[in-house]
């Protein structure tokens, strides 16, 4: 999961990488309320509170999920079958990214929760 937010000079969206499954547990990794981060495209330095952020799944994942299932798949095409498993693994990575990110969506902080 990453998470997105837009720069307040140039509009552009930037992204933070994170394994904090919820706004809660990544203000206590960060430690502050206002979230700052320069931006990778003007370089001016953003201030925005952590419930402005925006989490979305995580693109490589995601590949690398549908990747493993097509590896998984013409591995067993050598023995002469396919399983069901090997269309799943994608479906299951793609579920479990939406519902992380759905769960950091939905969660929000209070500013004085610190």
């Amino acid at each position: 999961m990453r998470l997105s937010y837009y720069c307040s000079s140039c509009k552009k969206e930037n992204y933070i990488k994170t394994n904090a499954p919820d706004r809660y547990t990544f203000l206590q990794e960060y430690g502050n309320y206002d979230f700052k981060e320069k931006c990778k495209h003007c370089g001016n330095v953003t201030k925005k509170p952590i419930n402005r952020l925006y989490a979305e799944p995580n693109r490589i994942i995601l590949i690398g999920g549908v990747i493993l299932g097509i590896v998984a798949t013409l591995f067993l095409l050598q023995f002469g079958f396919i399983s069901l498993i090997t269309l799943t693994i994608p479906i299951g990575i793609w579920v479990n990214q939406n519902n992380k990110t759905s769960i950091f969506n939905k969660s929000r902080v209070k500013e004085s929760s610190l």
